[in-house]
C-alpha cells in the first residue's frame, strides 16, 4: 500500500510498534528495506504505537503518538496483521492447538475426524522446528485445500507437507524474502545459532547489469542444519530463497547448499552463486577459520582493541567506522608491525571478503585475537549501497 499510495503522488508515513519494518526479518536486513522508502520519501517511524486518531467533524486529520506528536493523515490504513477467527471451531467443541489456530493431524482433520481445518485459521507443522504453528500464507492454504478434499472424499491423501513459512515483498523495485527461521526465532527456539552473509550480484559482474543481493543464512552450529535464509536486492531474490526453502524441506545441511549444482551463464548467475558463497562463508566460520561479528553484535573497545579498515583509501576517505585506522588488504603483510600482536584486532572491508583474507594474514603471521566484521563496512554502518555492482570486485 505504501508503494501504490506513493506512486499515486501521496505523501506517506508509516508508523511501526516494532523497533523495525517487517518484524519477521532480521534487524541489519530490515534496515535495508527502511532505507528504500526513505530513498522514495516516506517517513518511517519505529518503535512506536498509535495512540489514536484526530478527527475534525468526522473525518481523520492526524495520528497521535504517545509522545504527543501528531502525523498529520487525510487518510489511515490499519494494517496489523490477522489472527484466526476460530469462535465456530471452540463452540464445535474442537482443540485449538498452542499456536492459537485450530490443531489439525497430518490429514488435516480436527480434533472431530469429520471435520477439516485448513488456512490460516488451522495450524501446520513448521519444517524447521518440527512444532504446529500459524503460517497464514496462500500457499499451505492452497495445497492443504486440495489435500484435505481428497481425504474427505476418498479417505486417502498424502500428508500434508511441513512448511518452511516462504514469504516475499517487493518495494519501490527492491525484494525481501525469507524462509525457515529468523536468527532471532531460531534463538528464541532454544538452538545455537551462526548465521553467514554474501553480499553479491545476481548475475556475474563482468556482464552489465548485475543488481546487489544480500544474502544471509541461519544456520545451527553442531549439526550445520541450515535453518533459514533471507536476501535483500533487486533481480533473483526470490530464485535464491525458493532454493533454501527446498534445501529446508529435505534438512539440508551447509555442504549440501556449498555443492547444489546451479544453472549458470552470465546474464542469469555466476559460477560460484551467492548462495554457495554464503554457504563458505558459512563453513569457513562453522570450521574455525576465523571468528566473525555480526551485525548487531559488539565489536571490541578495550583500550587496546585494534579497529582496521583494510579498504583502499579511497573508500576509506567515503566513510568508515569511527576509531579505525586504514591499511589497505595489499599493504597489509607490510605494515603489519604497526599492529600490537597481543592485542584484539577487527578487521573490515566493504562487504566481507577482504576482511575474511585480511583476518587469515593476521592469524598466520601470530596474530591471536582476530576477527572480522561479517557483511563488512556495508552492514555495520548506516550507509546506502551501489544499485549496480557490475564493476566491483
Amino acid at each position: 500500500m505504501v508503494e501504490a499510495l506513493v506512486t499515486r503522488g501521496l505523501h506517506v508515513a508509516v508508523v511501526e510498534l516494532a523497533p523495525q519494518v517487517l518484524p519477521p526479518l532480521d534487524a541489519e536486513m530490515a534496515r535495508e528495506i527502511e532505507r528504500v522508502l526513505r530513498r522514495h520519501g516516506v517517513e518511517v517511524i519505529t518503535g512506536v504505537a498509535v495512540e489514536g486518531l484526530e478527527q475534525d467533524g468526522g473525518r481523520v486529520t492526524g495520528v497521535r503518538l504517545p509522545d504527543g506528536r501528531v502525523v498529520p493523515a487525510d487518510l489511515v490504513l490499519l494494517s496489523m496483521g490477522v489472527r484466526p477467527n476460530t469462535g465456530l471451531a471452540r463452540a464445535a467443541g474442537l482443540t485449538i492447538g498452542p499456536s492459537g489456530a485450530i490443531a489439525v493431524n497430518e490429514h488435516l482433520q480436527t480434533s472431530d475426524p469429520d471435520i477439516y481445518a485448513v488456512g490460516d485459521a488451522a495450524e501446520v507443522l513448521h519444517a524447521v522446528t518440527g512444532q504446529p504453528a500459524r503460517v497464514p500464507l496462500a500457499g499451505p492454504a492452497n495445497r492443504n485445500g486440495r489435500l484435505a478434499g481428497e481425504h474427505a472424499a476418498t479417505g486417502h491423501a498424502l500428508p500434508a507437507t511441513p512448511v518452511t513459512g516462504i514469504a516475499i515483498v517487493g518495494v519501490f523495485g527492491t525484494a525481501a524474502a525469507m524462509t525457515g527461521l529468523s536468527a532471532r526465532a531460531a534463538r528464541q527456539a532454544g538452538l545455537d545459532v551462526d548465521v553467514a552473509y554474501a553480499i553479491a550480484g545476481h548475475h556475474a559482474g563482468y556482464y552489465p547489469g548485475a543488481q546487489e543481493m544480500i544474502l544471509k543464512l541461519v544456520f545451527e552450529r553442531g549439526s550445520r542444519r541450515v535453518l533459514g535464509a533471507q536476501a535483500v536486492g533487486g533481480a533473483g531474490v526470490d530464485k535464491r530463497i525458493d532454493i533454501v526453502s527446498t534445501v529446508l524441506h529435505f534438512r539440508g545441511t551447509l555442504e549440501d547448499l556449498a555443492g547444489l549444482d546451479l544453472a549458470y551463464a552470465p546474464q542469469f548467475g555466476s559460477a560460484k552463486d551467492p548462495l554457495h558463497i554464503a554457504a563458505f562463508v558459512a563453513l569457513n566460520t562453522a570450521d574455525g577459520h576465523v571468528r566473525a561479528i555480526a551485525p548487531g553484535e559488539p565489536i571490541p573497545s578495550e583500550p587496546r582493541s585494534q579497529l582496521v579498515d583494510v579498504r583502499s583509501a579511497e573508500e576509506f576517505a567515503r566513510g568508515a567506522l569511527p576509531g579505525a585506522i586504514n591499511i589497505p588488504l595489499p599493504e597489509l603483510r607490510d605494515r603489519l608491525h604497526e599492529l600490537d600482536r597481543s592485542a584484539p584486532v577487527t578487521v573490515y572491508c566493504q562487504v566481507g571478503q577482504r576482511g575474511y583474507n585480511a583476518a587469515r594474514i593476521l592469524m598466520q603471521s601470530g596474530f591471536t585475537k582476530v576477527q572480522h566484521l561479517a557483511g563488512g563496512y556495508r552492514l555495520h554502518a548506516d550507509v546506502d549501497g551501489p544499485p549496480d555492482v557490475s564493476s566491483r570486485a
